[in-house]
């Protein structure tokens, strides 16, 4: 018989993790295991590529009603369907953001249980796929055979709660992290479970011929200039603000260049800001969301990704697959992939930095063809990593 999974995440929306989840479901043997997916927040950008052979779940009754809608919406809406309680809910949550509370509490998860999916189904394996509230469902509100939860970010950078992780790690099997940082810090923060941490470079499983058909897609870049590239969302962590300063004096020094950026988010605004004060719009160009950044990493000359942390950096990693020259920031996860003046550039994550790691490409195109070659470190195949991946089915 096949074995019954379920995979818990909040979206589908466009991000790295999503990216991995779409991986994970091409790579499983649907010979094997039917697949459940529940997603249990609004973003679908990403369904379309999400494998066929996977089941979708209906979407929560009262998520996005308590969560995603302004508060007058959300409170006329939980009134009218008659969940007086979660607008009880929706009124102190208003309240104390308000007053600058946004720690997520037990009394938040208690509520917020209440939004989702209730499930009577029982699976062989249950996978909460990201950190918080997937893996707390996963622990609480599933009866599964094995429960395993997924840490895609470094544990001591999230504004978490110690209390609900703890009661989460007790009752799943194993927590899988994606970088070696990452599972030291999760060891760090709750070595009571450090048995039950282990580490699965998860964003190396790409599925390679459909990401060989994408590159070959149409794009926006043009001109002889040379093509440098960053991808991700547009918030502070991500860095590009920091980008476009640099582009500005690389471009009065006489260097013929283009630098696009591929996300959308809330710092776009700010970004806009300085691309109008450098007088840039013709050279530092917005993207926005791209459901195939493959096409634009296949035509870069150069990929510049300034984080202050990452789990592990998906976009480094498909660069890299396409042979790009890398700008990456000194943060431990990338010192996993990169080795500075080897596979790419390792910079301090400044505008200054920023500047001297793209002008040294800029000026070695010798240094940028043989680095672009040469592959992240660690490298892994798919049968690899899924094999590792199925050992954490059984108990």
């Amino acid at each position: 018989m096949k074995k019954k999974i379920l995979i818990v995440s909040s979206s589908l929306a466009t991000g790295g993790l999503e990216k991995c989840l779409i991986n994970l479901c091409d790579n499983f043997d649907y010979e094997k295991y039917d697949v459940d997916l529940y997603l249990f927040n609004e973003g679908r950008d990403l369904l379309p590529k999400l494998n066929k052979n996977v089941n979708l779940l209906p979407d929560s009754p009262f998520y996005a009603d308590v969560y995603n809608r302004s508060f007058g919406s959300s409170v006329k809406t939980l009134l009218k369907k008659g969940k007086y309680g979660l607008t009880l809910y929706r009124v102190g949550r208003f309240v104390r953001i308000r007053l600058g509370s946004k720690k997520f509490t037990a009394g938040d998860w208690n509520n917020m249980k209440k939004t989702m999916l209730k499930l009577d189904k029982h699976y062989d394996v249950a996978i909460g796929f990201e950190e918080g509230s997937a893996c707390y469902y996963v622990a609480d509100c599933v009866s599964a055979d094995v429960k395993l939860g997924w840490i895609h970010t470094d544990i001591k950078k999230i504004n978490n709660n110690k209390k609900l992780d703890e009661s989460a790690f007790e009752k799943l099997d194993s927590v899988i992290t994606v970088s070696q940082n990452s599972l030291r810090n999760l060891k760090e923060v709750y070595p009571a479970f450090e048995n039950k941490f282990k580490c699965i470079i998860l964003p190396s499983l790409l599925n390679y011929d459909e990401v060989n058909r994408l590159a070959q897609e149409p794009n926006k870049m043009s001109g002889d200039e040379i093509k440098i590239l960053s991808v991700g969302r547009l918030v502070e962590l991500k860095g590009f603000h920091l980008c476009v300063e640099p582009c500005k004096r690389l471009i009065d020094e006489g260097y013929k260049i283009k630098w696009y950026v591929a996300g959308e988010g809330d710092y776009r605004a700010e970004i806009e800001a300085e691309i109008e004060k450098y007088d840039l719009k013709d050279h530092f160009i917005l993207l926005g969301n791209c459901a195939n950044p493959y096409t634009y990493m296949n035509s870069a000359d150069i990929c510049v990704q300034p984080s202050s942390y990452e789990g592990y950096s998906v976009a480094v990693f498909e660069e890299k697959y396409f042979k790009k020259a890398v700008v990456v920031t000194n943060i431990p996860s990338n010192f996993e992939m990169i080795t500075d003046k080897k596979n790419g550039v390792i910079i301090e994550r400044t505008p200054d930095d920023i500047y001297r790691g793209v002008k040294y490409f800029l000026d070695d195109p010798d240094a940028r063809l043989q680095m672009g070659q040469a592959p992240v470190n660690g490298l892994s195949n798919n049968r690899q990593i899924i094999e590792e991946i199925e050992k954490c089915f059984e108990k």
